[in-house]
């Protein structure tokens, strides 16, 4: 839980990483027209999105064009990419935008329809390991993650919500900050599942993510969390 570093610190902003757990497996895929591949949907926002091969080398060059579907349980939706950023073993690619795409685009990725496919991974704590003081982890493929760690007498000590290319964190003794992510990356160690991701803190704090989080954990299923943990999720990310 302690995995946090500031990096660097110029005037009143600062860059900071984090190391976050990382569910093996994802719902959210994106299928292309031509039928030459399918690619887990790693990260999506309303600018673009970050597809990965389970297997093989990504066979694409920067500004490479092509259209396909986005899939999610009975969902989808058709969108037109450019090639942005280009890795082994993934791509950053940007939306072209449309009006009717954009209506599309935000219904796909409100925070109602979101939240209806949140699942409780630590629920699945004999299946694999979850990091010491992680009680609370609430995952959607791709777009919002929603972490709660614990002090070991129980008290909550950290906060830390993912949605899309923003997080907005509650530290206790510390209280609320937001950020923006800059870069996502495999953690170096072997045989575990862990990202590290690079935020650029907010200053002051972005209101229109603390908005955001605050709509989200309002619409988070009473049945996924503990009651205490939601009244205090409630209370920190509204008050």
């Amino acid at each position: 839980m302690k995995k946090h570093l500031n990096l660097i610190k110029t005037g009143h902003q600062s860059i900071e990483k984090r190391v976050f757990p990382r569910f093996p497996f994802s719902y959210l895929v994106f299928k292309r027209d031509d039928n030459s591949v399918n690619y887990q949907v790693k990260d999506i926002s309303y600018g673009g999105m970050s597809l990965a091969l389970k297997d093989g080398v990504v066979n694409a060059k920067l500004d490479d064009e092509f259209s396909g579907e986005i899939h999610w349980y009975d969902q989808k939706v058709n969108v037109k990419c450019i090639v942005r950023r280009v890795e082994e073993d993934n791509i950053g690619v940007e939306f072209v935008k449309s009006d009717i795409f954009d209506k599309s685009l935000l219904n796909f990725l409100s925070v109602s329809n979101v939240s209806k496919n949140l699942r409780p991974i630590h629920e699945y704590d004999e299946q694999m390991d979850l990091p010491i003081g992680l009680k609370t982890w609430l995952r959607c493929d791709g777009p919002f993650e929603i972490f709660v760690w614990h002090h070991r007498d129980g008290e909550i000590s950290k906060i830390q919500i993912l949605m899309m290319d923003s997080i907005l964190e509650w530290t206790d003794g510390e209280g609320i900050q937001t950020g923006k992510v800059l870069s996502v990356r495999p953690s170096d160690k072997p045989l575990t599942h862990e990202e590290e991701i690079e935020f650029l803190i907010d200053s002051p704090i972005d209101q229109d993510k603390l908005e955001f989080a605050n709509e989200l954990v309002q619409h988070i299923p009473e049945s996924l969390i503990s009651e205490g943990d939601l009244k205090f999720l409630t209370r920190k990310i509204s008050g």
